[in-house]
């Protein structure tokens, strides 16, 4: 049992999610299953390493700027791209499509930091987005295991 490949994947997955499969399968000589073990284990773990981190900064530290009202707030200026960001944003369907991509196609913590700035205090939120990169990260390797065997 070689663990150095395994931790490969691992943190491979932190970095480079949606291409982990496909680099491993090319480059490792691991099999199907070893490659979902452990590029799902990566991608959970920085998952919930970044979702804890997101909360502990944006609503932990929230408390302390609220007794500042020195500055004076100005008018924000809404422009039609604002106004489809939160449309989007509000939608149930923009909810489901941001939890389970936003970490796909950026990296996984700065999806995680993504959704937890804009759904952070809905509780489905952390189930969500925990289900799809399971979900996703079996498709990838399931595709990725096909085309290169």
């Amino acid at each position: 049992m070689n663990w150095d490949v395994y931790i490969y994947v691992f943190f491979l997955a932190h970095v480079k999610f949606l291409f982990a499969a496909s680099i491993a399968e090319a480059t490792t000589s691991l099999n199907f299953l070893e490659i979902l073990t452990s590029s799902t284990l990566g991608a959970l773990f920085c998952y919930h390493v970044s979702y804890l981190v997101g909360k502990f900064i944006f609503f932990k530290n929230s408390s302390h700027s609220k007794g500042r009202t020195f500055l004076k707030k100005t008018k924000k200026k809404f422009k039609k791209r604002n106004r489809i960001i939160i449309r989007i944003k509000n939608s149930k369907l923009g909810f489901l499509i941001l939890c389970s991509l936003a970490p796909v196609f950026l990296t996984i913590p700065i999806g995680t930091f993504v959704v937890i700035k804009f759904y952070g205090n809905r509780k489905l939120t952390y189930w969500i987005v925990l289900i799809s990169l399971s979900s996703i990260s079996f498709i990838l390797t399931f595709i990725n295991h096909f085309i290169f065997n």
